[in-house]
């Protein structure tokens, strides 16, 4: 482990900074880097404020979970920008279901700036997600489904299929690590998506 004085911490590089051994000061400076950024940018694409800081705070939850995943070099920008799309693409996901499966359009796509090849990445995960969870038990299959596609509360989900609130947090819980462990290859991005 990096062991840094904290008056000097304000000088390391991103890169530096997500192995650094005070993790909330840490964290601090990368978030002072980058949220003004990140905000402005979440803000022209979403619209309102609120969904704007709600997406560049997932993101920042994101990048402090998956920190020891990261590869970059000394910056994150880039990193962090590209998440940030992704992030807002779920968001767009999800609202435009309104209750029904309705997938993202290209055009949709085309219009959140993804570069060619964030487009083929973006198209390849959803491909492999929705593989492995065509693949699951049904129960599993059932309870992503309602969580993920329809948003339904776990109190929901489990009104519906007639199960206590337990199994269904269990079961979700089960989906979601049997989902990121075949899905390993993409640990930068599941969280965004699953």
């Amino acid at each position: 482990m990096l062991v840094i004085k904290p008056t000097h911490m304000h000088q390391l590089t991103d890169k530096a900074l997500l192995i650094a051994d005070d993790d909330q000061e840490a964290f601090r400076l990368l978030y002072e880097r980058y949220w003004d950024a990140l905000y402005v940018k979440a803000l022209h694409r979403t619209g309102n404020d609120a969904d704007a800081q709600d997406v560049v705070q997932e993101v920042f939850i994101s990048l402090w979970r998956n920190k020891k995943n990261i590869q970059s070099k000394d910056s994150l920008s880039a990193y962090l920008f590209t998440a940030l799309k992704y992030c807002i693409i779920k968001r767009v996901y999800r609202q435009a279901q309104k209750g029904i499966v309705v997938p993202l359009s290209v055009e949709d796509l085309e219009k959140t700036d993804l570069t060619a090849e964030e487009l083929l990445h973006y198209k390849e995960l959803q491909s492999a997600i929705a593989a492995e969870v065509a693949g699951l038990p049904e129960r599993m299959r059932e309870v992503y489904r309602l969580s993920r596609t329809e948003n339904l509360s776990i109190k929901e989900i489990a009104q519906r299929l007639n199960l206590s609130e337990q199994t269904v947090k269990n079961t979700l819980s089960s989906t979601l690590k049997r989902l990121r462990e075949k899905l390993a290859r993409y640990a930068c991005w599941l969280p965004f998506f699953i």
